[in-house]
């Protein structure tokens, strides 16, 4: 999880998705708008590759990785965001399930764009 990290900051969409399983779900924000919940390998590449272009989202973890017993990890990090010309802060905690080869199944991001912050 800390990779997938580091490649978001570098912009890397193709390092991001060597991340990912060829079925894999994104759903980011969870209960967003349509869009924001894609599924497939493909819609995951054309998700991050709008978005990178869109936002050049920064993270930087604010918290441990937590991981489960089983293929499950949570992790809390703040995300810098330029919206509109303007930058943003908010928090934001990934939820990850991973399948039986390492990759990322699917990845579940909690936050609110209401919560977003000037910086």
């Amino acid at each position: 999880m800390s990779r997938y990290l580091e490649l978001v900051g570098a912009g890397d969409v193709e390092g991001v998705l060597a991340l990912f399983s060829d079925s894999a779900s994104v759903e980011d924000p969870v209960g967003g708008p349509p869009g924001t919940h894609v599924v497939g390998l493909e819609a995951v590449a054309t998700f991050f590759r709008n978005g990178f272009a869109r936002s050049r989202p920064a993270p930087e973890l604010s918290g441990p990785i937590v991981t489960t017993g089983g293929d499950e990890a949570a992790m809390l990090f703040t995300l810098r965001l330029e919206l509109r010309g303007r930058l943003f802060e908010l928090d934001v905690i990934d939820v990850v399930t991973f399948d039986a080869d390492g990759r990322i199944a699917s990845l579940r991001a909690f936050w609110n764009l209401d919560e977003a912050r000037p910086c």
